[in-house]
């Protein structure tokens, strides 16, 4: 997961995938693959080449470290660009408008900048007001990793790493169909959706309840101090563990709240009660 702070997290634990499976969750169906290459060849993503999507150690403009990895277990759009390209800005403000729709719920934007500085990217994306994810490809090798020859070009890739969908050029990403068709992607928040399933193994167990310590903790779009704060919770209040990570000294959970709220929560936050025995 990106995270501004530099940190590199490991995922230990997800479950629950039969009983409490989360937006960013999917359940494997027999013609699911062919349900998915219909529904993004009906926006104008086309099947990729490659079986899986090439992953990468990238320095973000805000001096943290990205990887391809870190969004394991989300649905990842993917996008190439530069500054000075102009269909690459044509379509920025409808790829974060995507992530607004989406952002918390097992979706993220990430936007690989090609050979620019940091300062450079910064400035652009202040002043769009544009606040994903965009890790600087200074010497085009991860650009080449995924065949890219010119931008933009945006690859959809889902929670198991598999690239599902690409787009050569420019892409209205906040048009009405776009939306509805990541919606089903998503998934509608009935813990059905159209592409594959996480695969991840239990391997220490999580307790069933988690509970808030004091009144006004935020849960997080990425388990990051600095990532958007998508809802503040009361003292007390109980949520629902899905995934537990570590990395740089702390540990996060990503969580479910009664109202259906998907986001990370540190874990010095929270107590845990009603182990799993």
């Amino acid at each position: 997961m990106f995270g501004r702070s530099g940190r590199i997290v490991t995922v230990i634990v997800l479950f629950g995938l039969t009983t409490m499976t989360p937006r960013y969750l999917w359940a494997q169906q027999s013609k699911g693959a062919s349900s998915v290459d219909e529904l993004l060849k009906s926006i104008g993503l086309s099947k990729p080449a490659m079986a899986r999507a090439p992953d990468f150690n990238l320095r973000d403009a805000n001096g943290g470290m990205a990887s391809l990895g870190g969004h394991r277990g989300s649905l990842l759009l993917l996008n190439f660009w530069a500054t000075w390209c102009a269909p690459c800005r044509e379509e920025m403000p409808s790829m974060e408008q995507l992530s607004r729709n989406f952002g918390g719920q097992g979706f993220a934007v990430v936007a690989v900048n090609q050979r620019e500085n940091a300062a450079l990217v910064n400035k652009f994306m202040k002043t769009h007001g544009l606040n994903f994810a965009t890790p600087l490809d200074t010497d085009g090798r991860v650009a080449a990793s995924y065949r890219v020859y010119g931008i933009p070009v945006t690859y959809l890739i889902d929670g198991n790493g598999q690239p599902i969908g690409m787009k050569s050029g420019p892409r209205d990403w906040a048009a009405r169909d776009v939306i509805e068709a990541f919606r089903k992607l998503i998934g509608d928040g009935t813990g059905r959706s159209m592409a594959g399933s996480v695969g991840l193994e239990p391997s220490v167990p999580l307790p069933n309840v988690l509970r808030v310590k004091t009144a006004g903790i935020v849960v997080r779009a990425q388990q990051d101090a600095q990532s958007e704060a998508i809802n503040k919770l009361e003292s007390g209040e109980e949520l629902i563990p899905l995934g537990k990570v570590s990395g740089a000294g702390e540990f996060w959970y990503m969580i479910k709240t009664k109202s259906g709220t998907i986001g990370w929560v540190r874990g010095a936050e929270v107590e845990e009660i009603r182990k799993v025995k």
